[in-house]
């Protein structure tokens, strides 16, 4: 798979502009506030279907407009193919594959896969629990579609269990009607839970082999999947029975307190937890191996080089650092945004360069 061209109309700074790719690095270079990470946004939108800065659609739409279209063209399997989304204010985005509608957005998941490493990244290991579920979701949902709809089915029962425990809180319902959800919860949670632990595992070694090069072996990785579901051989049982043996505490709270909506993974790295102890510089090399980690992942249960983006974090990056990645994103379509294009030019790769400027795309003549 290769992105060709990215047609953005009405795309946040951008009024009417095209954007073409090269086969491995394009880097894409101006000062700040020009519209450099609104590319990469367009891009992982084509990926995920969804904006890794805002969960609000109309931000997306240009000042004074009511809407934006995206178009990107791809090669694969040595066709010319191309995914286009459409969105109005008030109204819900619009996917066409091949100028085909489709009735989910997540019809778009698998078809470009992406890895983002964006200073956001960092969060996937000093933030919340809730951005490290979301990062091992996201995975799971562009190599798995069964771990997709089971999400989708997953949510939907916390939602629906979630307005019965208020309902029986105020007494408008029985308690006994938990137990047709906690079936449910147990039974899909279950399926989730085992899933994120054979990527947990995986991850963990290749990310072990990665922080090796990275540190010079200094630093070892423990990825742990931290749930108060006691791991057994039977997940499904024991999640069943942690739930009813907590619905006292779920009525009273009036939420679901229990399964992976709730869990968190704890990454330590020589035992320590990064999360809390590790430095930034630590920080930067953990978050840095997961999404590298993440990228070999995709490659291998798909069998297709996912697109790489790396939004604004070389400088981030220290000399040695920087020289490790390069190593790794040789002979991957990369996308690269910078303000330091004289760094790149004398780094001795094949590299094509693209100017942003006030949302206007300056390609080399």
């Amino acid at each position: 798979m290769e992105i060709k061209r990215l047609h953005l109309k009405n795309f946040r700074n951008y009024k009417d502009e095209d954007v073409y790719f090269s086969k491995g690095i394009s880097l894409i270079y101006g000062d700040n506030a020009q519209g450099k990470t609104n590319v990469v946004e367009a891009l992982y939108l084509f990926a995920t279907g969804k904006s890794h800065r805002t969960s609000n659609m109309n931000e997306l739409v240009m000042y004074g407009e009511q809407f934006f279209n995206l178009l990107l063209e791809f090669e694969d399997n040595n066709y010319i193919q191309n995914i286009e989304i459409k969105y109005e204010k008030g109204k819900r985005k619009e996917l066409f594959v091949n100028e085909i509608k489709k009735e989910r957005m997540s019809d778009l998941l698998g078809i470009i896969p992406a890895v983002l490493f964006a200073p956001e990244s960092l969060l996937s290991v000093k933030g919340s629990p809730g951005e490290r579920r979301k990062l091992i979701d996201i995975v799971l949902c562009l190599v798995n579609k069964r771990y997709l709809l089971n999400l989708q089915k997953y949510n939907r029962i916390i939602k629906n269990k979630n307005i019965l425990l208020k309902q029986i809180q105020m007494k408008k319902q029985k308690p006994d009607l938990l137990n047709v959800w906690n079936e449910s919860q147990a039974k899909i949670g279950a399926a989730i839970i085992e899933e994120r632990h054979k990527l947990i595992e995986s991850l963990e070694i290749s990310m072990n082999r990665l922080l090796l090069g990275i540190s010079d072996g200094s630093e070892n990785v423990a990825l742990k999947y931290k749930t108060p579901i006691v791991e057994t051989d039977n997940v499904q049982e024991c999640m069943f029975n942690t739930l009813n043996e907590n619905i006292e505490r779920e009525i009273e709270q009036g939420n679901c307190l229990y399964g992976p909506h709730r869990d968190d993974l704890e990454i330590d790295v020589n035992k320590k937890n990064s999360r809390i102890y590790c430095s930034q510089g630590q920080q930067r090399s953990v978050a840095l191996a997961l999404n590298i980690a993440i990228l070999e992942e995709i490659e291998r249960r798909t069998e297709r080089m996912p697109l790489l983006l790396l939004d604004d974090v070389m400088s981030e990056l220290d000399e040695k650092r920087q020289k490790y990645l390069f190593d790794i994103i040789n002979g991957k379509q990369t996308i690269i945004t910078t303000t330091e294009k004289t760094k790149f030019s004398k780094s001795g790769k094949d590299i094509s360069y693209i100017k942003i400027k006030n949302g206007e795309v300056i390609h080399p003549s």
